[in-house]
């Protein structure tokens, strides 16, 4: 049945271009916003409707069940009904392909298929087999290694005579993993793909029937395929069959996971005849937001080059502001959103934090609390949700309360201390829920004299660093724990760097704890944690602004975005070490990120980062330097008498450095010192109110209206009400 689908309506030219060619290799270049996957799903659509194609000769393939079920629903209400087009995975194509085809060509049905976690079981097993350390070779390293080595097509005696491991161990653990999985009829998603590749090399008539099958291959974000994936696509499509491959090669940024840039940008020499067709308008974002992207990427010298545009308008400059501690970085954020939210409109879901790195969240979500903004950690544990803080804490609660036995439960073996769960049933059953703290187990005859002496070392620690809580300097009790309990030990010996980096933050959050609250002890740190968490957050189920790490950020979208940490070592990274692939990787990181704003764009960064436990001074990323100018308002934090805060343009920044005239200091940020609880204020935007509370910084603002507000009073545009007896 033909069904009249309106392609020149709603396509632009590009888009129409690349749904209507299907004569040979095809190359979809497509840009940040530009509509891809209206092209993919037009494109399937012409080729049922206009061009005679079987449904079930086409397979189109992503990376996502949330894409390929999008893709699914586009296609049937094009079609007006449901046709049998594949639309899969990579994975789920593999898997039905070898359940489909499989038995023909040497594959056992009935297999199933493993998950990471039963894969981290396997070989948790094997290396106790091997009598080997769990602790200090851990599974996780294998099993990566494992996948790793898969995706690049190697079976274990392919990857030693590789040389794909500097570990001699990970040989004999593949092997036996590998002959585990044989015998057990089990796959790994990598099998999935290996096998497929295997049958398709090795047997000609597995080959040529599933070219026959499939006339016709889309390919999305084929940016982001590694080699395994490549050569499915490669074996299937060639020479008979036609493929379409659409992506963008600007935003390949999952090297670590093994994908390549080199598939889409060597794709014109590896499929000879190839048509390119770039869409380059965009969709998403002001012009002033993709001229300055687009300058960034243009210093990437492997790429294949567009020019993005839009017809939205031109929109603001940048904001880059450039505060004098992280801490400051992330009021001035929280004091925008506020500012967005009450004079422009915006909502809190509109608006996005991104960051590089997981442990940057902590300052965000600590000053978004105290202020009531409402977040969510999309991909993601926010920070006192992470394991290794969760467990510095019960730490804590531990060291302050001897009767919490989830604490007790939860840090025994953290790390291991050759003390099992029985013997911890047993010391809580004799102690706690005896009503007597976990350490006097003295009358406790169940536990034998080998696990008493190992509870003793423990409890001695509890007791000793117990007597120290309330006499010590909170971030010392903090440095005691991690290195009198080994924890942080045991994570170096694991190479957890981000879970190192993230105890870093913990404790610069309990310093910043205590610079504010001098004489507090580390009891009210936990308490303010736990108020914090809980505040707020019921009342904006969906209303809540995102935190989230660059690379989960790709394939969003928001109307206002903040890029934090815009410094050399932070971003880009300091594991690129100057790389030159690896510094264009983050580059194509910060496109990506940028180009997920639709109206509004701030880069942010700190002169003093805490880090490691001490300040770091560090300088402004070179991304922001690569970044034309005059797209750019600068904002800079000048710390004045009365500790307000001014914003300059960068037409007064640039007279400040030659020592020009001042006078371009904003004045309606000013803070008046004299403003206490239950002075009378006016905002210049909400105008005439009381202050109810004043606590660090922080004033809850009744307004004759009867709202009733928090502000953070260094960034907040208020005055005192003149009264009659001022």
């Amino acid at each position: 049945m033909h069904y009249s689908i309106p392609y020149e309506k709603d396509l632009n030219q590009s888009q129409l271009n690349a749904v209507q060619y299907h004569h040979s290799p095809l190359l979809v270049l497509a840009g940040a916003g530009s509509g891809k996957t209206r092209v993919i799903t037009y494109k399937i659509a012409y080729l049922i409707n206009e061009c005679g194609f079987d449904p079930e000769s086409i397979l189109a393939v992503t990376f996502t069940n949330k894409a390929s079920n999008e893709m699914k629903i586009r296609v049937m209400s094009l079609l007006g009904e449901e046709v049998d087009v594949w639309i899969k995975t990579f994975h789920s194509t593999a898997a039905k392909l070898l359940r489909v085809y499989g038995s023909y060509f040497g594959i056992k049905q009935g297999f199933s298929i493993i998950d990471q976690h039963d894969q981290h079981t396997v070989v948790r097993d094997i290396i106790k087999k091997m009598n080997i350390d769990t602790e200090s070779h851990k599974p996780e390293k294998y099993v990566y290694l494992i996948e790793r080595a898969k995706d690049n097509l190697l079976d274990p005696e392919e990857a030693r005579a590789a040389e794909f491991s500097t570990d001699p161990l990970f040989y004999d653990i593949f092997h036996k993993y590998a002959s585990i999985l044989k015998g057990d009829n089990l796959f790994d998603f990598g099998d999935l793909i290996y096998n497929v590749v295997r049958i398709l090399r090795e047997n000609k008539e597995a080959l040529t029937l599933l070219k026959r099958r499939f006339r016709y291959i889309l390919v999305d974000e084929f940016q982001d395929t590694n080699h395994s994936q490549y050569i499915l696509v490669k074996l299937l499509a060639l020479p008979e069959g036609e493929v379409c491959v659409v992506g963008d090669d600007d935003q390949s940024i999952y090297g670590f996971r093994g994908a390549k840039v080199e598939n889409i940008l060597n794709f014109q020499a590896d499929y000879k005849g190839t048509k390119v067709i770039k869409l380059e308008e965009n969709y998403r974002s002001f012009q002033t937001i993709l001229s300055a992207s687009s300058s960034l990427i243009n210093r990437n010298t492997g790429r294949l080059g567009k020019t993005l545009y839009t017809r939205k308008g031109k929109g603001e400059k940048l904001c880059f502001f450039h505060a004098s501690t992280d801490r400051n970085e992330a009021i001035f954020i929280a004091s925008e959103i506020q500012e967005l939210i009450f004079r422009n409109g915006y909502s809190f879901s509109d608006m996005a934090i991104f960051y590089r790195m997981n442990a940057q969240s902590r300052s965000f979500e600590s000053i978004l609390s105290q202020l009531r903004i409402p977040y969510i950690i999309v991909g993601g544990l926010r920070f006192y949700e992470r394991e290794e803080i969760k467990d510095i804490l019960s730490y804590i609660r531990l060291v302050i309360n001897p009767m919490d036995e989830i604490s007790l439960r939860r840090v025994m073996a953290k790390p291991p201390r050759g003390i099992g769960t029985k013997t911890v049933d047993t010391l809580i059953q004799c102690t706690i829920r005896g009503g007597v703290p976990f350490y006097d187990f003295k009358n406790c005859s169940e536990i034998s004299s080998s696990r008493s002496k190992k509870l003793s070392n423990f409890t001695a620690l509890i007791m000793e660093l117990s007597e120290e809580m309330n006499k010590t300097y909170p971030p010392d009790i903090l440095r005691k724990i991690y290195d009198e309990t080994g924890y942080v030990e045991w994570l170096k010996e694991q190479n957890k760097e981000e879970k190192l980096a993230n105890l870093d933050e913990l404790y610069n959050a309990v310093e910043e704890f205590s610079r504010r609250n001098p004489s507090s002890p580390i009891s009210e740190f936990l308490e303010e944690v736990s108020l914090n968490q809980a505040a707020g957050d019921e009342e904006f189920q969906n209303n809540r602004v995102c935190l989230i790490t660059l690379h989960n950020a790709k394939g969003l979208e928001f109307p206002v975005v903040f890029i934090a940490g815009m410094e050399e070592g932070i971003f880009p990274h300091f594991l690129s070490g100057g790389h030159k692939d690896d510094i264009e990787e983050e580059r194509r990181l910060c496109y990506v990120g940028m180009t997920r704003a639709m109206e509004k764009l701030y880069l942010t960064a700190a002169k003093l980062r805490r880090l490691y436990g001490r300040n770091i001074e560090r300088s402004i990323s070179t991304f922001i330097h690569e970044l034309p100018e005059d797209l750019l308002l600068y904002k800079e934090e000048k710390h004045l008498e009365n500790k307000s805060v001014s914003y300059y343009s960068s037409e007064a920044r640039n007279q400040i450095k030659r020592g020009g005239d001042k006078s371009y200091r904003r004045t309606d940020s000013f803070v008046e010192s004299d403003i206490e609880k239950g002075t009378r204020i006016i905002h210049k935007q909400f105008g005439k109110g009381k202050v109810l509370e004043l606590e660090k910084g922080i004033a809850v603002i009744k307004f004759d209206d009867g709202k009733i507000m928090k502000f953070m009073l260094q960034y907040t545009p208020i005055r005192r009400e003149e009264t009659d007896e001022d």
